[in-house]
């Protein structure tokens, strides 16, 4: 029964995904990411001895250790995917607004020397 809820919960988490994604909510990097986790689930899910397996040529003695351990380790690897990402989000957002900021500059010290132009 745990196998197929986890079937069910992959491939509802798959259709979610690819339906933001044709609605433009969702964009390439982390769909991608997304599905790859939904993938896994249903890998995971139709094939229930692969943890075993892993678990025991690793030397891991209770497999759903490894689980746990994977799925720790995937959301720190995402946090700092996420965290990257923002911070070149924020540095360009920082060198648009200086940039802009010396555009409007430039724009008032040139209306303010021309002579045609008058002030209301």
């Amino acid at each position: 029964m745990t196998t197929l809820t986890i079937f069910i919960i992959g491939a509802l988490l798959s259709i979610s995904i690819l339906y933001l994604v044709r609605k433009g909510k969702l964009h390439g990097p982390y769909a991608t990411w997304w599905l790859m986790v939904a993938i896994f689930a249903i890998v995971l899910s139709s094939f229930p001895k692969i943890i075993d397996w892993v678990a025991f040529h690793v030397g891991i003695t209770y497999p759903p250790t490894l689980l746990l351990v994977l799925a720790v380790s995937f959301i720190l690897i995402r946090m700092l995917t996420m965290d990257l990402a923002l911070s070149r989000k924020e540095q360009k957002i920082r060198r648009l607004t200086q940039r802009l900021a010396m555009l409007e500059a430039g724009l008032d010290a040139s209306n303010t020397e021309d002579p045609t132009n008058k002030a209301d």
